[in-house]
């Protein structure tokens, strides 16, 4: 009599622990879905941000060049289109420094 209620009641059980397993995988992957979004907003927030402060610091060391400058001396900008850049090494290169005749 016993094992026709706990055969029963034991598969019940068993559907119900496969059926909560699925739900939880669903939402652990829901979760990790949501916080790559809100990874990818951080980063623009992020540059956002960093762009919003070069802005303000052009912004404001034009504005000190206009204040500090005389009435009688002007400030030349350069032009933005003759600007040379220079490309860094990635790392250092070996400096020959032997004491070889030349024949």
């Amino acid at each position: 009599m016993l094992s026709f209620v706990i055969k029963p009641l034991l598969i019940l059980f068993l559907v119900f622990c496969a059926f909560g397993l699925v739900y939880l995988r669903s939402s652990f992957l829901t979760l990790e879905y949501s916080l790559g979004d809100l990874e990818k907003q951080k980063t623009q927030h992020l540059t956002e941000r960093k762009s919003l402060l070069a802005e303000r610091t052009g912004l404001l060391s034009f504005a000190k060049l206009q204040v500090s400058r005389n009435d009688g001396e002007a400030f030349v900008m350069p032009d933005r289109l003759k600007v040379v850049y220079i490309n860094k090494q990635k790392g250092y290169l070996p400096y020959k420094a032997s004491l070889e005749r030349k024949q």
